[in-house]
């Protein structure tokens, strides 16, 4: 999420000791790889899609059995009070670190992380844009993950914080906007309390069948904003991009009017973005966004890739199957290996199929 500024630190504090030793009990066997199998870095899910140990983003959030043997961390996440999403254990090994990079997926456009650190030490070091801050064990911290960031674990021992993700309710920003430039001197801190149950209010949706208008407009404006305001982007350039988005918008909304989520309307709403794609690709080296990252990039996995979930249809009935099983021509999607861009083969087709790449648009016929 983009913020005023690179990192807040929260006024909140939560009880060390308690939450080092609720995530003692979990083995190493228990500690995910990273997906995208950075070294070093590992996770357990705490609240996830259905419940289950996965890396997903579409779908009810439900808490993990993992979190259920965590009396505490249950009363930190429910102490926010917000409508929670994707939250796990993040573990990072020593001498190890998080890649730079920038959070551009559709999930974190509009919710923020909130880090609690657990164990670390001071040689860890976050890093976000061109400020770097030590986030120490039972404060609680929120950054823009739209700039690129990592972490540095320079130390010999390991790091693990809990990272929550959330929309924010005008309760909580309220509370951001208060904050000062200064870190807070005070803190409200929430105590374990033994055998204390809590309600954890999870997301039910946060993915739309097919994307609403509204919020395609939405994101659009935004990405045209920012490209606009982008000084390696030319002029004529920046006009092109634009005009070619505020069409797909226009004609997003005409089949929204006319058939809504309907599935005979998918293979429609399915082409209108094979051919926004490919006519974006040829912009993929000459237009750009404020952080220096394509705007075609931005537009496949903020806006193409989210804008249709066919798969979390009551009944997935695939009236487009035969259009989907068409694969895309390298060169509408601008990369010499004809994977969109930001995509590998095993990530989810930036189509809505809810297939993997390689099986869906990736399939080899």
């Amino acid at each position: 999420m983009k913020l005023k500024r690179e990192f807040y630190r929260l006024p909140l504090q939560f009880d060390v000791a308690r939450m080092q030793q609720e995530i003692a009990q979990f083995t190493d066997a228990e500690w995910v790889p990273h997906h995208e199998n950075f070294a070093g870095n590992s996770a357990i899910p705490l609240i996830s899609v259905n419940g289950e140990f996965n890396n997903d983003f579409k779908g009810a959030m439900l808490p993990t059995s993992a979190l259920l043997r965590c009396e505490y961390l249950q009363q930190v996440i429910a102490s926010f009070g917000e409508v929670i999403g994707r939250t796990r254990l993040m573990r990072l090994d020593a001498g190890c670190e998080v890649p730079l990079h920038s959070d551009i997926n559709h999930h974190w456009y509009k919710r923020v992380r909130v880090h609690i650190p657990i164990v670390t030490t001071e040689d860890v070091v976050f890093q976000c844009n061109d400020k770097r801050v030590h986030m120490a064990a039972g404060d609680c911290w929120i950054f823009d993950s739209w700039k690129f960031h990592k972490v540095e674990n320079n130390s010999d021992q390991t790091r693990i914080h809990l990272v929550v993700d959330f929309a924010g309710s005008s309760r909580f920003w309220a509370m951001v906007e208060q904050m000062d430039e200064q870190i807070a001197t005070s803190a409200k801190f929430t105590h374990y309390q033994p055998q204390h149950t809590v309600n954890i209010r999870t997301e039910k949706h946060n993915y739309q069948i097919i994307m609403s208008p509204g919020e395609v407009e939405l994101l659009v404006n935004d990405l045209v904003a920012d490209v606009q305001s982008c000084q390696l982007n030319t002029t004529p350039i920046k006009a092109s991009f634009s005009q070619l988005l505020k069409g797909f918008v226009a004609d997003w909304r005409e089949l929204w009017f006319l058939y809504g989520e309907e599935n005979t309307g998918w293979p429609l709403f399915h082409h209108l973005r094979d051919e926004t794609l490919k006519q974006a690709s040829q912009y993929d080296k000459e237009v750009f966004i404020s952080n220096g990252t394509s705007a075609v990039k931005i537009l496949a996995q903020l806006i193409i890739g989210p804008s249709m979930n066919v798969a979390l249809a009551p009944q997935h009935t695939i009236s487009v199957e035969k259009s989907m099983d068409t694969p895309l021509p390298d060169k509408r999607i601008g990369t010499t290996t004809g994977i969109p861009i930001g995509l590998t083969r095993n990530s989810p087709c930036h189509c809505g199929s809810g297939d993997k790449y390689k099986n869906c648009h990736g399939k080899i016929t």
